[in-house]
């Protein structure tokens, strides 16, 4: 199975530059600084923040998976969200 993966935040295009290096980030990260996507996919945290989440959303558009934590939860490195696509298969 092939994916194309895209990460989303309301930081700017230079902090994710800078953590993307930092962590040895693969993927494409995109900017939502006016928190559009954030407000669309029902994301915002009460105070200050957002939930982190994986989407894997298929070539129809329709969402096939989905997790949502806490502002400050720990995710699955990037293997095993590519492991969990591949099951999804």
């Amino acid at each position: 199975m092939s994916a194309v993966v895209l990460t989303i935040s309301p930081q700017d295009l230079d902090s994710h530059e800078r953590w993307a290096e930092q962590e040895d980030f693969p993927f494409a990260m995109l900017a939502d600084t006016e928190s559009r996507v954030i407000e669309a996919y029902g994301l915002k945290a009460r105070g200050v923040g957002v939930r982190r989440s994986v989407f894997v959303i298929d070539t129809e558009g329709i969402v096939r998976y989905r997790l949502t934590a806490g502002v400050r939860a720990i995710f699955k490195k990037p293997r095993a969200v590519a492991k969990t696509i591949e099951r999804m298969g």
